[in-house]
């Protein structure tokens, strides 16, 4: 039987994926968790994860090589998808989901789809610059 009690480890997962503009790993919600509770184990964490992601009350995602990553479940039903740069790891928030039109017509066939999930990599406007600027000192260097 699962545990929906809102037990202050939950409450406190659930404030720092509120906070988070962007998606957050295990790993740092434990980091952040640990501040709070310094005695909490990382097992705990996982626990409460699983807890909240059964109650529906965030969303899981699977990025930058399969690393699992959570966001708050918003109030729109709409599942997200991300840019993710190469150079800094930043993730960017996509504002639609590309696929739906995709999804009607394959429906219209007959076939059911269960899950989708898009992410883009490729490099953010600063590390863009960064690599140019980079790039103009090394041809002065020469």
């Amino acid at each position: 039987m699962e545990n929906r009690r809102n037990t202050k480890q939950k409450q406190l997962i659930l404030n720092i994926l509120k906070e988070a503009d962007r998606p957050v790993s295990a790993n740092e919600i434990y980091s952040k968790v640990v501040k709070e509770l310094p005695k909490i184990a990382k097992s705990t964490i996982y626990r409460n994860i699983d807890a909240l992601f059964n109650q529906n009350l965030i969303d899981k995602y699977h990025l930058n090589d399969n690393e699992v990553f959570y966001l708050i479940k918003e109030d729109r039903n709409e599942h997200r998808h991300f840019v993710i740069c190469d150079g800094c790891q930043k993730i960017f928030d996509l504002p639609s989901c590309p696929i739906h039109e995709i999804e009607t017509e394959m429906e219209k066939e007959g076939f059911i789809v269960k899950d989708h999930q898009i992410q883009i990599n490729g490099i953010c406007k600063e590390c863009a610059k960064q690599s140019q600027l980079a790039g103009h000192d090394a041809d002065h260097n020469r």
